[in-house]
């Protein structure tokens, strides 16, 4: 009697403890956890104080302030081929740095 209860305390042990350590849980180096992470301020500040964000974005308010005064051959139904050029390099310009601006990891 005292065997059997001791075989079926043994085996009750086993069962419980070969699935925990299959977890391969370390609980002092845990595995990192993909998650979208979001920018913090600083993260945001260092990005933004990058030279090449600097320049993209000096280049795009460049550009932007030119735009306005062509347009007006827009409305006299001309459209000159630098405008359309300005206009493609304000998307490029717009979209690098709004990548920029929302990207998760930061700047070296």
């Amino acid at each position: 009697m005292r065997s059997t209860v001791l075989f079926c305390l043994i085996t009750g042990i086993l069962a419980i403890a070969v699935p925990l350590l299959s977890q391969n849980v370390n609980p002092m180096h845990p595995e990192e956890i993909h998650v979208q992470k979001h920018a913090s301020p600083d993260d945001i500040r260092a990005r933004v104080a990058s030279l090449q964000f600097q320049k993209d974005a000096k280049e795009l308010a460049e550009l932007c302030d030119s735009i306005p005064g062509e347009m007006n051959g827009v409305n006299q139904g001309l459209v000159s081929k630098d405008l359309l050029e300005k206009l493609k390099r304000v998307e490029k310009l717009s979209k690098r740095v709004r990548e920029q601006l929302t990207r998760a990891s930061p700047v070296p």
